[in-house]
């Protein structure tokens, strides 16, 4: 039984469980609920890193969403309610959020996917009362968070609107861009990516992956976008309709994802 208590006395209408554990990591999650405050709802999203979606204090590198801000704006516009099932991630999210290791003995994301949508999912929308046939459903992620909102779609279907950001298509790659092929063909795929991101990387992408990876070597903003261009490309070609942005400018954080967030909303 999951256990809520206020998230922050700033939002009186989202809640935070307390700590669950993944056993085979050794490690806890937090489950973050946010409801529409006077709406019907109308939407069910589905979030990772959900340490980010809020307050800039509670989040990873002090930078969030707003996303209360940004869905309470669109539900005083029109007539959706927005209730948000967030997850965090925690020091293990490179083996919690990669669906296609290579070396592990156990696929630690998809167990964290299963857990997530078999048993805690079904927990709160009965405890809130939200049908889930009755709503539209989205799944979101950033960086590895938006390779996981992929694999969330290709597991479980009836997630038919995605928002990946800066998906980290490099972890699993090419397994990752083989997998697309079996994506739902009535998604319908929001996909971002900037054209300065390569900083995530460290080092010259050149000596970090293989060569024959067929992408843009030349630099590592190039790599990135080269990489991502590379997913919708696999998306697309299943006949798979595709939202894709490519944001001038746009760093690997939430100041750029921000930007490109209410769009997204905006198209499902």
């Amino acid at each position: 039984m999951l256990i809520f208590s206020n998230y922050s006395k700033s939002f009186e209408n989202i809640h935070v469980s307390q700590p669950v554990v993944d056993i085979n990591l050794e490690d806890t999650n937090k489950l973050i609920v946010r409801y529409p405050k006077f709406k019907r709802i109308t939407h069910l999203i589905l979030s990772f890193d959900a340490e980010n979606l809020f307050l800039n204090s509670k989040s990873a590198y002090g930078y969030s969403f707003n996303f209360e801000e940004v869905l309470g704006n669109i539900e005083n516009q029109t007539q959706n309610g927005y209730f948000v099932v967030g997850v965090t991630s925690n020091k293990s999210r490179k083996k919690q959020y990669n669906p296609y290791p290579r070396t592990q003995n156990i696929n630690h994301a998809v167990e964290h996917l299963n857990s997530l949508i078999n048993i805690y999912l079904p927990s709160i929308l009965s405890d809130y009362d939200v049908d889930i046939n009755s709503v539209k459903k989205i799944v979101m992620g950033a960086s590895m968070g938006g390779l996981m909102s992929l694999k969330t779609s290709i597991l479980f279907p009836y997630f038919d609107n995605v928002f990946s950001f800066s998906p980290a298509f490099w972890f699993g790659f090419p397994d990752f861009i083989n997998d697309l092929n079996n994506l739902n063909k009535n998604l319908f795929c929001n996909l971002s990516v900037g054209t300065n991101e390569g900083g995530v990387f460290g080092d010259s992408v050149s000596n970090i992956f293989p060569s024959e990876w067929n992408l843009d070597f030349s630099n590592n903003d190039s790599f990135y976008l080269s990489g991502v261009r590379e997913v919708n490309k696999a998306i697309q070609a299943q006949n798979i309709k595709t939202n894709f942005l490519e944001i001038s400018g746009g760093e690997h954080n939430e100041h750029t994802w921000v930007k490109v967030l209410e769009k997204f909303l905006n198209s499902v």
